[in-house]
């Protein structure tokens, strides 16, 4: 595990995640990211993420973001009691370090109806809300299939906390890759920034094949660049194989200005210069 740290010539503020500014740059969020190996284990990827919550906290961030199915693990079939058991574990924690999560996890609900989520928990413990996938995947020559029988469709929204409106997508919500998406493309993106978020959230599990790698990159800048607003991306790691899908944070000018390694198991930290409120 290799924790890296990350200037992009701000001041930081030791004590303080978040950083009120005087200028039109808007303000500054200190935000963790733990690039993981996602497994099946429930058990392994929450001692994983606890391990990160009291790295992160130590770190002084304000929030924890993880990849897609980082505690559940990427699928719909697991015991939703073992699930719960170990979410509370995860929530218990970060609540006691005054950290927010960010977690992605697949969550199934009262009637067994399973989402691909990033549920979101403030530093002060309380549950924020849910963003379940929309753009859940399917295979072009076999439309309906695949994830679109797995998981339920999320509705789009934004988060707010502590006067932050934000929003959160997970994996193809932002991407809508060719050949993985028979569902007409919304541009969740563009329909974030229209609803008044500073920064996005994206939550990634899209595997090794760099195939997809340019086109997952080149995505997400664009649309940084283009909405002028920050995208804080994480990606679950796949061992020592290359991911296709970089973490890190792409500023509003649709730069890279935090690179995390595309191989390994890496905790993170972002300074996250916020879009200003319209």
């Amino acid at each position: 595990m290799n924790i890296v740290w990350l200037c992009l010539g701000f001041v930081l503020m030791p004590n303080i995640g978040f950083n009120q500014q005087s200028d039109l740059s808007g303000s500054i969020l200190r935000v963790a990211g733990l690039q993981m190996n996602v497994t099946n284990n429930i058990t392994a990827n929450k001692e994983r993420i606890l391990s990160a919550i009291r790295e992160a906290a130590s770190g002084k961030a304000r929030f924890l973001a993880t990849p897609e199915g980082s505690l559940s693990g990427y699928r719909s079939e697991f015991d939703q009691t073992e699930l719960s058991t170990a979410l509370q574990e995860v929530i218990s924690l970060a609540a006691e370090l005054k950290l927010g999560l960010l977690l992605g996890t697949c969550f199934k609900d009262d009637q067994g109806l399973c989402y691909n989520q990033i549920r979101i928990y403030a530093p002060e413990g309380h549950f924020i809300g849910a963003h379940s996938k929309i753009l859940v995947c399917s295979p072009i020559d076999k439309p309906g299939t695949g994830e679109m029988l797995q998981y339920q469709q999320g509705v789009l929204q934004t988060f707010v906390w502590n006067n932050i409106r934000f929003g959160a997508l997970v994996c193809n919500d932002l991407w809508a890759t060719p050949g993985y998406t028979t569902l007409t493309n919304p541009y969740l993106p563009l329909k974030l920034k229209e609803m008044g978020a500073q920064v996005i959230f994206h939550s990634i599990n899209s595997g090794t094949s760099q195939r997809y790698r340019n086109f997952h990159e080149s995505s997400a800048e664009l649309w940084a660049l283009n909405l002028k607003i920050p995208i804080m991306e994480v990606s679950a790691a796949h061992g020592n194989e290359k991911i296709n899908a970089q973490s890190g944070l792409i500023d509003q000018n649709g730069m890279r200005s935090v690179v995390v390694s595309d191989t390994g198991d890496h905790l993170f930290f972002c300074e996250i210069e916020l879009a200003v409120k319209p």
